[in-house]
């Protein structure tokens, strides 16, 4: 017969990875926003048209913070991020287009949901539409119908091809104009990393 105690026992060690595990994730989840805040204040330090070596030294740097691991960006956190679940995959807003979005060594993204884009001088970045054919004719308008990413940085697609996040390739600008998800308009900072909705709203940035 099994006694109590070992019942409570057996129970304990089996919970005890999952509350290490519980504990690592929250751990590693705070290190990715202390890292990206320490990169975003490095950024902002970048002025000119020599913004390439800094960039490179905050990537390094970010990098470095992160111990070797890649940046993932995390999801809003807001009322909006909520209302997007279970959407991205629309056939009737696809941007089939991104699919030939050139990537690092020239490669085609494809189906992948994420690529490093092909390198690009400022202001020649590779521009994404903001406004899709599945998009209500009541939230048609837009601050910008298109957006430029930055070549050499991370871009993120939805299933169904709309640009998802990038780094805005408007460096030297005082900053560019975007629909947020009420509709209002919201001024980006250069070279800020833009988050948007399905529809193509903008959800996060760094604000001007």
């Amino acid at each position: 017969m099994v006694r109590p105690g070992q019942i409570s026992v057996a129970a304990f060690a089996f919970c005890l990875p999952l509350v290490f595990s519980a504990f690592a994730t929250h751990a590693q989840d705070n290190r990715q926003n202390v890292c990206q805040a320490s990169w975003e204040r490095c950024m902002a330090s970048a002025e000119g048209k020599n913004w390439k070596p800094v960039y490179d030294r905050c990537v390094k740097a970010r990098s470095t913070c992160l111990g070797g691991q890649a940046y993932t960006p995390a999801i809003v956190p807001s009322t909006a991020s909520i209302a997007m679940q279970g959407e991205g995959s629309d056939p009737a807003n696809a941007d089939p287009a991104t699919r030939a979005a050139l990537c690092e060594k020239g490669q085609a993204r494809g189906n992948n949901s994420s690529c490093t884009l092909a390198a690009a001088g400022e202001g020649y970045g590779q521009s994404f539409s903001l406004a899709g054919p599945g998009v209500p004719l009541s939230r048609i308008q837009r601050s910008s119908s298109v957006v430029k990413c930055a070549g050499g940085t991370m871009a993120m697609f939805y299933p169904n091809g709309r640009i998802e996040s990038c780094t805005l390739d408007n460096y030297g600008a005082q900053g560019i104009a975007l629909t947020d998800y009420a509709g209002k308009p919201m001024t980006c900072a250069s070279r800020a990393v833009a988050r948007f909705d399905p529809e193509g709203r903008v959800l996060s940035c760094g604000s001007f």
